[in-house]
């Protein structure tokens, strides 16, 4: 996390990485344990049990749905960009905005706080109708982010919406 006297930057990409890797390495793991079990004709219920610590481990991600974060407010603009942290299936979405145009936002917590996901109400212009419209920019994932730095955005976002 980079500090500058009246902006901040969030960027959680390595501890994103940490849990990428981890997923990767426990699937590797238990699926060639599984198939040493199969090939050697070893017990059967070795097999079951490396297939249950397999789905555990994807239970336990799922949880935690650790995702790439980042969070800029530097100039005139608030740039959010998030990627899900799935091996298979990555989504990517990046939200860039005036400062202006951010009216509230708003992190709702469910599965005991493990799932943390930031909702805003962002003022613009509809492509459609050229009239002013509010948006709302929903889900996005800010799980895998520390306290340090949660507090840290709330307070940035609580900035821009005083002014």
């Amino acid at each position: 996390m980079a500090t500058t006297n009246q902006t901040k930057t969030i960027d959680n990409g390595f501890k994103s990485l940490k849990w990428t890797i981890a997923y990767g390495v426990t699937f590797a793991v238990a699926v060639a344990l599984m198939l040493y079990s199969h090939f050697h004709r070893t017990d059967y219920i070795a097999c079951f049990t490396i297939a249950g610590i397999l789905l555990l481990a994807h239970v336990l991600f799922l949880l935690v749905n650790p995702s790439y974060f980042y969070f800029s407010d530097e100039g005139k603009n608030i740039v959010i960009r998030n990627v899900s942290d799935y091996p298979l299936f990555r989504k990517y979405n990046e939200f860039p905005f005036p400062k202006s145009s951010l009216m509230s936002y708003k992190i709702d917590k469910s599965m005991f706080g493990f799932k943390k996901l930031l909702s805003l109400k962002v003022r613009g212009i509809d492509p459609e109708t050229k009239k002013p419209k509010e948006f709302d920019i929903t889900k996005i994932n800010i799980s895998s982010i520390d306290k340090q730095e949660y507090a840290d955005l709330v307070k940035a976002l609580d900035k821009v919406i005083s002014k």
